[in-house]
């Protein structure tokens, strides 16, 4: 297990320091009646619920050589988040008394795990759908990391993030063949949800409205089939040198789709000029980008490069030109959120090339990941 060092420790804040104390002391492998392990068993419903959950999803079929759920469920969470290997975690279940078993053993236990693993994520996020979010309509940020380990053994971690409770409360984790995508986690009516460049798929952008949820999400000037009120396609360049150029642009426009049936999408295009020092950078990338890829850049590229580029179903009156850009802007705690799960959590260090192994060690620390969002979330409600 890496050692943080206190200069670094410093610098992570309450829910950081929380962060580390559970690290140090809840994944360390001994006696099962230690306060820390049994504060964890208690989150996940206690031993009789994990003992029951584990042999529907076939995790723990018979007591031999590992003696319960519980114990299984120590051991992946040392293997995962603890940061050991499986040979090691087989050596120290010995040195304490948890298991006798042999680190091929250990593998085919673990490979039954993912299910199960599943489940307790689920049931740690299950009750935040029953709590009120005290922020009007919910604000869900969407993203994705890829995680790859040996061999060609890859993955795609999707969350999702609640802005105002500074939560994860949903998942998925699926192959790299299963593409980011606004509905790739249950939709909640009356949330408004946030992506990034990665977001604009038509068929997705229709499943969020007809949840009757709200959307906010950039986009680049080829990301999506856009006509006008008058049913023509944009003319991008004339949009970005001539009315964006002049302040801010909010005009009204629907969404199609080259091939297949697809009914007309109306939503609102927001186009907000980069301050000049970003807008340059930009546009420096966008030539350096051509010039690598030795393609000529389109001229829209170059406009486009200074503008933030919006596509929304939010109503104009509540949420005017300048507080799209605003809220927009929100996405940061989610890119953060995921730089945490890899910086201190060390999620992106896939060590299993079996994909059964490899799942379950991604879900290991993300149930380790939300069971810490869990305990930092009553110590905040401590406070006056």
């Amino acid at each position: 297990m890496r050692q943080i060092e206190s200069a670094e420790l410093g610098q992570l804040g309450t829910a950081g320091r929380l962060r580390f104390k559970l690290r140090m002391t809840d994944l360390s492998l001994g006696p099962s009646s230690s306060a820390a392990w049994a504060d964890i068993v208690g989150r996940l419903g206690g031993v009789e619920a994990l003992d029951a959950s584990a042999r529907c999803y076939g995790a723990f079929q018979r007591a031999r050589n590992i003696k319960s759920a519980v114990d299984l469920l120590q051991l992946v969470l040392a293997y995962g988040p603890g940061g050991r290997s499986l040979r090691m975690t087989a050596a120290e279940a010995l040195l304490h008394g948890i298991a006798d078993v042999s680190d091929v053993a250990l593998l085919e236990r673990f490979r039954r795990c993912p299910a199960w693993l599943t489940a307790l994520c689920e049931r740690v996020l299950a009750p935040l759908g029953d709590l009120p979010s005290g922020d009007g309509s919910p604000i869900h940020l969407i993203d994705g990391s890829r995680l790859e380990g040996p061999g060609r053994s890859c993955w795609r971690l999707h969350l999702c993030y609640a802005a105002g409770r500074q939560r994860i409360v949903d998942f998925a984790v699926t192959g790299l063949d299963q593409a980011e995508k606004l509905d790739r986690v249950a939709i909640r009516p009356g949330e408004i949800r946030i992506g990034d460049r990665a977001y604009p798929n038509p068929k997705a952008l229709r499943a969020v409205r007809d949840a009757g949820a709200d959307l906010l999400v950039r986009l680049t000037w080829k990301s999506l089939n856009l006509r006008d009120a008058a049913g023509q396609p944009l003319d991008w360049l004339a949009l970005f040198t001539e009315r964006a150029a002049a302040g801010r642009l909010d005009m009204p426009v629907t969404v199609h789709k080259a091939r297949g049936a697809f009914e007309a999408l109306p939503l609102r295009l927001v186009i907000l000029p980069k301050p000049p020092e970003m807008a340059e950078r930009a546009r420096e990338t966008s030539r350096r980008t051509a010039q690598k890829n030795q393609h000529k850049i389109d001229p829209r590229t170059i406009e486009a490069a200074g503008y933030l580029i919006l596509l929304t179903s939010l109503d104009a009156s509540a949420y005017p030109t300048d507080q799209l850009g605003t809220l927009y802007r929100v996405r940061w705690q989610i890119e953060l959120a995921i730089k945490r799960l890899k910086s201190i959590l060390r999620i992106d260090r896939l060590p299993a090339k079996d994909p059964e192994l490899a799942k379950a060690w991604i879900l290991a620390h993300l149930l380790f990941a939300l069971l810490i969002d869990d305990a930092a979330a009553e110590m905040a409600a401590f406070f006056p």
